[in-house]
C-alpha cells in the first residue's frame, strides 16, 4: 500500500507554532491530554481539504498561518481528470499549501499552481476523508447509501447496469432535444420570420467563392494604384525599346562570349544564362506591349468592388462574423429554417423514439431494482455481524428498497434502517442519537466499505469516545484491520487503540518564551508503554500501570 500523507508542516496555527511531522503507513494513534492540541492537527488537515478559514485560528501576534502537506495522490480517473482540468503539474509528490492572513486573504496552491478553495475541496475529497463522532458521516447520508449498496453487491459490474446507463443518457438526450423543439415551437413563427429575413440578406449577396473577399480586395488595390502601374509599364517599355536596348547589349555580350568559350569552358555557363535572360526580356517586352495596348482604367469596376466590399463589411458587423463566418451562418440558417418548417415531423419522430427508449429503460431499471432486492440481505447480514462484533447484540439492520423517479442508477430509492435496542422500531440510520452507538456504527460500516473507497487515507477524530472495556478492544481491532490496507490516523483516548498502533504520536503543551505552544513527537518503545500506562491509570504512572500496559501491548499482538 502507498503512503498518502508523507509530511505535514504547520506554522502559526493557534497553539501549533511550528510543527513538522513525517507520517508513515498503517495505523498512527494520536494521544495526549485534553486540550493539548490533538484536534488542531486534524483541523490543519481540514484546512488542506478546503475548510473555510477562521481568523481565530491565526496565532496571536503573527502575520498569518501557513499549512503545507506533502501527498502521494491516489491514482484514480476522477482525481487525474481534476488535476488536468485545473492545470496542476503532475510530479512524484503533490505539495498542497494554504496561507491565511489577517486581512482575510487566502492563498491556495498545489505544486505552485494557484487554485480556488472550491477546486481544492473537489480535489482533496478524492484524497482523504475525516470522520468525527460529531459530524454526519457520508455513510449516514441517505443519498449516498444506494452507492454503498450497489458497490457491495457489485451491481456496477453487471451488463444490465451498463445497458441501463446507456439508455438513460440516450433518453435524457432525447428529452433535451424535445424541450428545445418545444421552446422553438412557442416562438416558431416569429423565429422562422427572423431566420428567413437573415437568410434572405445573405442569399441576396450571392457569394461566389470562399475567397471572394480576398479576391475583391486584391483587385481593388490594383485599380486604386492604376496610374502608378501604368507609369511603371511605360518606363519598362522605354528601357526595352530604347536606342540602345538591354536586349541589344545582352546580345553583344553573348556574341563576344561565344568567341571565348571554345578556349575557356568555364564561360559557357554565362553564355547559357545570358541567352535565357535575352529571351526572357524579349518575352517581357511582348507582355508589357500587349498590356499597354489593352490597359484601361475602369472606374465603374472600382465603384462596383467598393460597393460589394461595403455590403460584405456591413453584414460582418451586423452578424459579428468574419467572411468565412457569414458563409457558415448561411448554411446553418438554411438547416434551422428547414427544421422549423418540418417541426411536426421532427417532433413526432422524437416523441416516438422517446417512448421506445423509455420502455427499454423501464425494463432494465426493473432488473436493477430486483437485483437490489435479491442481494440486499448480503449487506444486511455483513453489517449486523460487524456491529455484533462491536458488542451491539440486539442490533437489527434493514435496507429499504422502494421504487422512485428515474435517475442515473435506476428507479430505486435505498435507505438504511437500524435499531440497537430490542423491541424498539427500526429508524433511519442518520437518526441514531447515542454518540457511542454512532461511533461503533461508523467504524463498523467503514470496515465493510473501505475496500470500495478511492481514498487510501482515513482520519478518525475521537470516533471511539464514549466506549470502554470489551467494546473498546473490539473498536481497536477494527481500526487495526482497517489500517491493513490503508493509512489511518486516529485521535483516541483508548489504551486498547494505542496498544495496536503501528506508530504512536504524542501531543503535549509546553511554554516557550512565556507563550504556550503545542508540540507533537513520535514515542519510542519505552515512551509508548508509559503513555499507555497513563491512559490506563490517569496521571499517576506506577509499576502496576506499566505492567498492565506491557500486557495490553502483548495481548494486542497475539
Amino acid at each position: 500500500m502507498s503512503i498518502i500523507l508523507l509530511r505535514l508542516n504547520i506554522n502559526n496555527f493557534a497553539v501549533l507554532e511550528n510543527v513538522e511531522l513525517d507520517f508513515y503507513n498503517h495505523l498512527t494513534i494520536i494521544s495526549g491530554e485534553s486540550g493539548a492540541g490533538k484536534s488542531m492537527l486534524i483541523d490543519a488537515l481540514s484546512y488542506l481539504a478546503g475548510k473555510r478559514a477562521s481568523m481565530d485560528d491565526i496565532r496571536y501576534d503573527t502575520s498569518g498561518l501557513v499549512l503545507e502537506g506533502v501527498f502521494d495522490f491516489p491514482n484514480t480517473a476522477t482525481l487525474n481528470a481534476l488535476l488536468e482540468q485545473y492545470n496542476i503539474p503532475v510530479d512524484e509528490v503533490f505539495i498542497v499549501k494554504r496561507e491565511i492572513m489577517h486581512n482575510k486573504k487566502s492563498i491556495v496552491k498545489i505544486n505552485n499552481q494557484m487554485i480556488t478553495l472550491g477546486q481544492l475541496q473537489e480535489i482533496m475529497q478524492e484524497v482523504f476523508t475525516i470522520h468525527t463522532q460529531h459530524k454526519n458521516d457520508e455513510l449516514l447520508e441517505t443519498s449516498r447509501q444506494i452507492d454503498y449498496l450497489d458497490r457491495y453487491i457489485e451491481l456496477y459490474d453487471e451488463e444490465d447496469f451498463k445497458q441501463y446507463q446507456q439508455l438513460f443518457y440516450q433518453y435524457d438526450s432525447i428529452q433535451k432535444r424535445i424541450a428545445e423543439l418545444e421552446y422553438k415551437d412557442r416562438n416558431r413563427l416569429e423565429q422562422l420570420e427572423l431566420l428567413e429575413h437573415q437568410n434572405n440578406e445573405l442569399q441576396l449577396m450571392n457569394f461566389t467563392t470562399e475567397t471572394e473577399e480576398d479576391d475583391l480586395e486584391k483587385e481593388l488595390e490594383y485599380l486604386m494604384n492604376f496610374e502608378n502601374v501604368n507609369e511603371k509599364f511605360e518606363q519598362i517599355k522605354s528601357i526595352l525599346d530604347g536606342e540602345i536596348s538591354v536586349q541589344s547589349l545582352l546580345y553583344d555580350v553573348v556574341h563576344q562570349l561565344e568567341g571565348i568559350t571554345p578556349f575557356d569552358e568555364k564561360y559557357s555557363i554565362y553564355t547559357e544564362k545570358l541567352e535565357e535572360s535575352y529571351h526572357l526580356l524579349t518575352e517581357l517586352n511582348s507582355q508589357v506591349t500587349n498590356d499597354l495596348s489593352t490597359l484601361e482604367y475602369d472606374e465603374a469596376r472600382l465603384n462596383e468592388i467598393q460597393d460589394r466590399l461595403n455590403s460584405i463589411n456591413q453584414l460582418k458587423r451586423k452578424f459579428n462574423e468574419t467572411f468565412e463566418g457569414l458563409l457558415r451562418l448561411e448554411r446553418k440558417l438554411e438547416t434551422d429554417i428547414n427544421d422549423l418548417k418540418n417541426f411536426s415531423q421532427s417532433y413526432e419522430e422524437l416523441i416516438n423514439e422517446k417512448e421506445k427508449v423509455f420502455k427499454q429503460l423501464n425494463v432494465y431499471a426493473k432488473k436493477l431494482h430486483d437485483i437490489r432486492l435479491d442481494r440486499k440481505d448480503f449487506l444486511e447480514s455483513a453489517i449486523v455481524k460487524e456491529l455484533e462484533d462491536l458488542d451491539m447484540k440486539d442490533v437489527q439492520f434493514k435496507i429499504d428498497v422502494k421504487e422512485t423517479q428515474f435517475n442515473t442508477l435506476g428507479f430505486s430509492n435505498v435507505e438504511f434502517f437500524i435499531t440497537t435496542n430490542k423491541g424498539e422500531p427500526l429508524k433511519p440510520l442518520n437518526k441514531v442519537a447515542s454518540g457511542g452507538e454512532v461511533s461503533r456504527i461508523n467504524l463498523g460500516l467503514r470496515s465493510i466499505f473501505s475496500m470500495f473507497e478511492n481514498q487510501a487515507l482515513v482520519i478518525l477524530d475521537e470516533i471511539d469516545s464514549g466506549v470502554s472495556g470489551k467494546v473498546a478492544t473490539k473498536m481497536a481491532e477494527k481500526m487495526k484491520l482497517l489500517a491493513k490496507t490503508r493509512q489511518v490516523f486516529a485521535i483516541s483516548h483508548l489504551p486498547q487503540a494505542a496498544a495496536v498502533a503501528d506508530h504512536h504520536l504524542h501531543v503535549y503543551k509546553t511554554v516557550v518564551n512565556d507563550r504556550t505552544v503545542s508540540k507533537a513527537e513520535y514515542l519510542d518503545e519505552n515512551e509508548h508503554i508509559e503513555e499507555i500506562a497513563r491512559m490506563l491509570s490517569g496521571s499517576t504512572i506506577n509499576d502496576a500501570a506499566i505492567k498492565n500496559a506491557k500486557e495490553l501491548i502483548k495481548t494486542s499482538k497475539q
